[in-house]
């Protein structure tokens, strides 16, 4: 990051997020309007869609920074677009600044489609999945030299689980349906969720987006990561799910929702794995409750009676012929089926001019000075004893730093940070997240560290 860059940061604000969202209701009711919703997911929709992503304009390719790619985008935001009981339809655009150049000045963006509830619209519910495709497992490429140029259709992974969300999105804003909610709702495409040559790491898009939903003080109920759910040659109809502890209740209610609605599929049961090879990982960073539905956990696994690994897993030869519409179809039902039941049972957050219990409770203060170059003060109140941690992240969502893991009793507390992580190594100059949770509460700040 540039001197410049950084001072254009230097703007630094308050944020409070209590503890996200109430949980989930415990009983899944049937409603038979919302099984006319789930009697309308199409096969045709959803094998259109596959076909159209798998196919990329031509392109045959969704990888990243490739027109393919682009094209991809381009195409959900259009169908989305067409949706005309949508509220909005926007992209989200996002830099991988760590990437090297020209490729750190290209915008890749997600795709994000809106239901405006009838409560807060940063009260939400998500559904969705990555939107790129890649094909570094193939044996017959230079993955590192030919990925421009690579077949990388991606029908499976992930083309199935957008498909699935654009049909949901289609169907729960349709006007002729009537379907209106309390929680908002949102449906995502995310980009660059992949690992790539042209940068480190992966889940960019989602990473970008989840960052700046904390940043935002969002109240993101739960999110619904759809992640390759479409090959399965056993001849079974089959899922799992994967959860962290904090999102173990959207799971439970996932399960419970196929059940009532007698939806013919089979899944793993508790306890969830945990896992982190797809988007739902970086909701878990901020506390988002998030859970992940894939054909298997994790699909290069066999798991007999009910999957075999999938041979067409991050290869060109993953196309639309090899995935399993019906059990695409289905779990699109269960997902549709749980976000239009929990989206109306949510208790609407008060709206009150007073400051919130937490902030009357604890305070963090902004560190000084900011921006700092090698040491930097920061101070914290605790009005009452309470469990406590201070915690420093990067940019990227990455806890860099636990300076203070404790009970403490009330009082006015300072330390002082070195622009180091947890072996005394200096970091970078860039952007820093003060974070101070306090009894299941949080506040977090910005901090500019400038060299």
């Amino acid at each position: 990051m540039s001197r410049t860059a950084i001072i254009c940061l230097v703007f630094v604000f308050f944020i409070f997020l209590p503890a996200h969202a109430d949980s989930p209701p415990d009983t899944i009711i049937f409603d038979p309007e919302i099984e006319n919703l789930i009697n309308q997911v199409s096969a045709d929709n959803i094998r259109a869609h596959i076909e159209s992503l798998a196919d990329a304009g031509g392109h045959n390719s969704r990888v990243t920074y490739t027109p393919g790619g682009y094209w991809g985008a381009d195409y959900i935001k259009q169908q989305m677009d067409s949706f005309t009981g949508l509220d909005s339809v926007a992209y989200d655009t996002f830099y991988i600044n760590t990437a090297p150049s020209p490729y750190d000045t290209i915008a890749l963006t997600n795709v994000v489609g809106f239901i405006d509830g009838s409560l807060q619209n940063n009260q939400y519910y998500m559904v969705g999945g990555h939107l790129d495709a890649t094909a570094n497992l193939d044996g017959s490429l230079n993955w590192d030299t030919e990925w421009e140029t690579a077949r990388a259709r991606g029908a499976d992974d992930n083309a199935s689980g957008i498909a699935a969300t654009l049909e949901i999105a289609r169907i729960l804003s349709d006007p002729a349906n009537g379907f209106s909610s309390q929680a908002s709702i949102r449906f995502a495409a995310f980009g660059a969720e992949e690992r790539h040559p042209a940068y480190t790491n992966n889940h960019w898009g989602s990473r970008f987006y989840a960052q700046n939903a904390f940043i935002d003080g969002d109240d993101i109920l739960g999110v619904y990561v759809l992640d390759m759910i479409g090959y399965n040659n056993t001849g079974n109809h089959y899922f799992n799910i994967v959860s962290d502890i904090n999102s173990r209740p959207l799971g439970t209610n996932y399960l419970e929702t196929r059940d009532v609605y007698s939806i013919a599929i089979d899944s793993n049961s508790e306890p969830f794995p945990s896992a982190t090879y797809s988007d739902h990982d970086q909701f878990w960073i901020y506390r988002y409750p998030a859970i992940l539905v894939i054909e298997n956990a994790p699909p290069w696994e066999n798991n007999s009676p009910w999957y075999n690994a999938n041979p067409f897993y991050h290869r060109q030869s993953d196309s639309t012929s090899t995935v399993n519409i019906d059990q695409v179809v289905k779990i699109a039902q269960v997902t549709l089926a749980t976000i239009a039941s929990l989206s109306n049972q949510v208790t609407s957050l008060p709206v009150s001019n007073d400051p919130p219990l937490a902030a009357k409770s604890f305070s963090l203060l902004q560190n000084y000075p900011n921006p700092f170059n090698a040491t930097t003060r920061l101070r914290y109140q605790l009005l009452y004893a309470g469990n406590m941690s201070l915690e420093i992240y990067d940019i990227e969502g990455k806890r860099v730093r636990t300076l203070q893991k404790t009970h403490l009793p009330p009082g006015e507390y300072h330390q002082e940070w070195h622009g180091d992580d947890e072996y005394g190594q200096t970091l970078p100059s860039g952007l820093y997240f003060l974070s101070l949770t306090y009894e299941n509460q949080r506040v977090v700040r910005k901090m500019i560290l400038m060299k």
